[in-house]
């Protein structure tokens, strides 16, 4: 059935999306020079060769061979989905032609640039039936040939990440390579391209180091594979359609990090500033590294003079148990560039301007360690800032979450005094809640006179609701032209559940409609449509026309029919497979409740049949949407966990509508999203 036959006039009413964006931080990055760095190696007395302790490659983990972790998402730490790179091509090739015939493939790059997980994918493709050995570093390897030759656990794969690790006599060189390619066993390799470009041209040394010597008879007889910092506009474009949030936020950054970069030195950078805040740490460093975090954690996008963080940063030194380093020692700290891809502190466009690394204010924002509140210095200091419109609508929107109105308030005030109805709408919202009347109708006024934000627009059925490349269903469209839109699926997640909140008449039906409307655009959902509306209308259309598997009204006995088979739905999946990315061939369910709080009402089955639905069915391509009227505990039934599922944040996508829209949003950012793991 085409959207055409169920088009209607729909309009575009005041929609409060439940995620604000995250703050972009741009600089320049600085990469350290490498001058003859000491190169050594430390062989172990003892070897530890047994290959019949050794795992297969498909059971091997990616973080145990090398692969720096990214940043996890709801308290998981699987690895971003991976994403191809052009390289792939030629890697894929080696590896193939090496798992059967034995040798060496080298991949070599920038620190943090992707070896580690380009050589995983490669070998978890084409290796999965070897048996895999992965020394620690100055392991001797001399006598691991005569082991091989008489074990029945081949094929091999000996996996060598940091290859200038193994170098030596005992270790890995050009004997060695010979004697395990004549075997047939298969090498991976990563090494820096800094330590290559060493080891690679030690003949001009007059008396290069024994491993130096070695590593360059040895590369000279492996034809490296470069691995790029920075991705082409091909891999960029593959990135931003992965549906993954952490290589979203990484494809925002990627004109100045590479993708891989981002991923990887961002935890690590992470740990590090929260270790300095110790005593013998760099207690001076974290504050200023604070200053700029909090001043990007405010909603404010830029680099900041050097004097002025110098300035600020003293109101965090509060502790008089540390001993705090000098200024300059401080500095040095915060700035010195990690990984080779950043310091905590990143150059702006101006000499001595600073911004803290993008990560850095990210992660704070997502995790308990970093939601104390923004010093009130902090929010002033961000609006004398000067920032633009964009930064202005961002700290009025992180102020009013943060429960700071007065910032809220003098961030929009020149929006609104603009003709931006929005920011208008934001300011009768915060001043009726102030109890200022006056001032609210006053907002209200401006509010109408903005015609972009008031003004009805029809539904065009001609223009598709599914955006094919960001695979991501369409439900409005920004004042720049720019659509808006959420993807119902997430790698790193699953099927992402939602809630479309607002009063009767601010447009919750309508949303839900585009949302449907989408999905058929989309040809990779099944619908579940259940209409708990006192007016039974809602679905009438898709009724009509056979536009979904199941549609049901507000009769209780076939509702719970209705869930309890699709709760069985969920467990017979479960124990298949290949139902966790929806498709054309295997595709999603798509649950929609109309006014479900009037059903959770009627029987306490419903929500306890919701929430295993909602938790099991992420795995599986089950996603859940309800219209309520808010996101009070009433509304979900009365359960508690069903209402902390459907409002995380991390794992669904949220519609507050209307003039109350703007509270609820602050309201359910606010609910805690996880137990006590003591209670």
């Amino acid at each position: 059935m085409s959207k055409e036959r169920i088009s209607k006039r729909m309009r575009r009413n005041k929609v409060t999306a439940s995620g604000d964006g995250s703050v972009a931080a741009a600089g320049d990055i600085r990469s350290p020079i490498f001058t003859n760095p000491k190169i050594y190696i430390e062989l172990k007395d003892e070897p530890s060769l047994n290959p019949a302790q050794w795992p297969k490659v498909h059971e091997v983990d990616a973080l145990k061979l090398g692969v720096h972790r990214a940043r996890p998402v709801n308290n998981r730490t699987e690895l971003p989905s991976y994403i191809l790179r052009e390289v792939d091509r030629k890697v894929a090739a080696r590896v193939k032609h090496v798992a059967i015939h034995g040798g060496m493939v080298l991949l070599t790059g920038d620190s943090t640039s992707g070896k580690s997980r380009t050589a995983y994918h490669a070998v978890q493709r084409c290796m999965q039936g070897h048996t895999i050995y992965v020394p620690t570093h100055g392991t001797r390897l001399d006598e691991l040939p005569d082991y091989l030759i008489e074990s029945e656990r081949g094929p091999y794969l000996l996996w060598l990440d940091d290859l200038e690790g193994f170098l030596g006599d005992r270790g890995m060189n050009p004997t060695l390579l010979q004697a395990l390619e004549n075997i047939g066993v298969a090498i991976v390799a990563t090494m820096r391209d800094e330590l290559f470009e060493v080891y690679a041209n030690s003949q001009h040394h007059q008396e290069p180091a024994t491993s130096q010597r070695i590593g360059n008879r040895l590369l000279r007889a492996v034809e490296p594979i470069f691995i790029p910092r920075l991705w082409s506009v091909s891999e960029i474009e593959r990135a931003s359609k992965s549906g993954d949030e952490r290589i979203t936020d990484a494809v925002a950054y990627s004109a100045t990090y590479g993708v891989s970069e981002y991923l990887a030195a961002g935890p690590a950078l992470l740990e590090e500033w929260q270790r300095a805040q110790r005593v013998h740490g760099h207690p001076r460093g974290a504050a200023l590294v604070q200053t700029a975090v909090d001043l990007a954690r405010t909603g404010f996008s830029g680099a900041v003079d050097i004097n002025i963080l110098e300035e600020l940063h003293h109101k965090y030194l509060t502790n008089s148990t540390l001993r705090n380093e000098s200024w300059q020692d401080a500095k040095t700290w915060a700035t010195k560039v990690r990984f080779g891809v950043a310091g905590l502190l990143i150059l702006g466009d101006y000499e001595e301007t600073w911004s803290a690394f993008d990560y850095l204010p990210d992660a704070l924002n997502r995790n308990e360690w970093g939601r104390r509140d923004i010093p009130e210095f902090i929010w002033q200091e961000a609006l004398n800032l000067c920032p633009d419109d964009d930064d202005r609508w961002r700290i009025g929107m992180r102020a009013y979450m943060s429960g700071v109105n007065e910032y809220a308030i003098a961030a929009w005030e020149p929006l609104a005094l603009n003709g931006n109805g929005a920011a208008a709408s934001n300011l009768a919202v915060i001043t009726s809640e102030m109890g200022d009347h006056s001032a609210a109708r006053y907002w209200r006024r401006l509010e109408s006179q903005d015609e972009f934000h008031s003004k009805t627009v029809p539904y065009d059925p001609a223009i598709p609701l599914y955006d094919s490349d960001t695979r991501k269903i369409v439900t409005g469209v920004r004042r720049d032209g720019e659509t808006v839109g959420f993807s119902l699926h997430k790698p790193a997640v699953g099927a992402i559940h939602g809630i479309i909140a607002g009063d009767k008449g601010v447009g919750k039906s309508n949303t839900l409609m585009l949302i449907l409307l989408g999905l058929l655009d989309s040809q990779k959902y099944v619908l579940f449509l259940i209409d708990w509306s006192p007016e039974q209308k809602h679905f009438e259309l898709f009724k009509k026309h056979q536009a979904a598997y199941h549609i049901s009204g507000n009769s209780l006995s076939t509702s719970l029919a209705a869930l309890r088979g699709l709760e069985r739905l969920v467990e017979y999946r479960k124990r298949k497979s290949g139902y966790a990315t929806p498709a054309h061939e295997t595709p999603g369910i798509f649950i929609a409740i109309e006014e479900a709080h009037f059903l959770f009402d009627a029987s306490s089955e419903v929500a306890s049949l919701c929430l295993r639905i909602a938790k099991e069915g992420r795995a599986v391509g089950v996603s859940l949407f309800m219209t309520i009227p808010d996101a009070s505990l009433e509304s979900f039934g009365g359960n508690e966990d069903l209402r902390s599922e459907m409002t995380n944040h991390e794992l669904s996508t949220g519609y507050y509508m209307g003039d109350n829209g703007l509270q609820m949003m602050r309201d359910a950012k606010a609910m805690p999203n996880e137990q006590d793991p003591y209670e």
